[in-house]
């Protein structure tokens, strides 16, 4: 009974829930992770260009409030968006990407339902919207012994093992700091458990996209929201710096405590 007092004043206090204003999405998949994901490109010998590359944000370098400095994973990524629309690289116009695809060609071609959908044979199968990597966005792991929601807004790729929130207007941008800041909570963590029971070996956690869609938010015009977005910022900043955010962290969730009506 008391648990369920405490999810019933949590949903009092709730002005959305995450779904109602955000699509969450899995990351890229390429069913072909060995050939399209590397930390070290320089030690290849045949190097795809530059341009091709981007930073990959996956579960192994991700952090609560900032991303790690090591696993810095680099991804192969041949998509662009043009017009609105996602679209591939032409191989002819990059020689070294081509080169390089070639030695792996008997493998992605065994992508045997790609090419089925009328795809090049060296797509990513799950290649996202080329267009949202350069927005704001929201990153977390899909499992997790703890929470751990992180803000990019460097333009990096997500891996098929996280999943991301992406911001496309400055409203939305100020409210995934509040939704980093209630995700990354300990009231959180307890409403998870008691709603989402669906924990693996060693207590960890699962994040699926319909857990998070469905996780409270307060009202994001409140005193107590706008004091959690001002530490949220602070929290990222001091993080990516490698400082003790002990306290910071304990006053952030006083202020959520707050936000619900405790």
């Amino acid at each position: 009974n008391s648990e369920n007092d405490w999810i019933e004043k949590i949903k009092s206090n709730t002005s959305f829930l995450i779904g109602d204003r955000f699509n969450v999405r899995i990351g890229v998949k390429s069913c072909a992770d060995k050939v399209f994901i590397k930390e070290s490109w320089e030690k290849e010998s045949i190097k795809p260009e530059d341009v091709l590359f981007k930073k990959l944000i996956s579960q192994e370098n991700i952090q609560r409030w900032c991303f790690a400095t090591t696993n810095d994973l680099k991804i192969l990524y041949p998509h662009y968006s043009e017009n609105g629309k996602r679209l591939v690289i032409n191989l002819n116009e990059y020689p070294n990407a081509k080169a390089y695809f070639e030695t792996h060609k008997e493998q992605l071609s065994g992508r045997k339902y790609l090419i089925d959908a009328g795809r090049n044979w060296y797509e990513m199968w799950v290649p996202q919207n080329p267009a949202f990597w350069v927005l704001p966005k929201l990153v977390f792991p899909d499992i997790s012994i703890d929470a751990r929601f992180y803000y990019d807004e460097n333009g990096s790729v997500v891996n098929g093992n996280c999943y991301w929130i992406v911001a496309q207007n400055d409203e939305e941008k100020v409210l995934l700091f509040l939704i980093q800041g209630i995700a990354n909570s300990d009231l959180m963590s307890r409403y998870h458990d008691l709603c989402f029971n669906n924990k693996l070996y060693s207590g960890r956690r699962r994040y699926f996209s319909q857990y998070i869609e469905k996780y409270p938010i307060p009202n994001p015009e409140s005193e107590n929201s706008r004091q959690i977005i001002e530490k949220v910022k602070l929290l990222n900043d001091l993080s990516a710096q490698n400082k003790d955010v002990t306290e910071l962290e304990k006053e952030l969730n006083k202020c959520v405590e707050k936000a619900f009506g405790f």
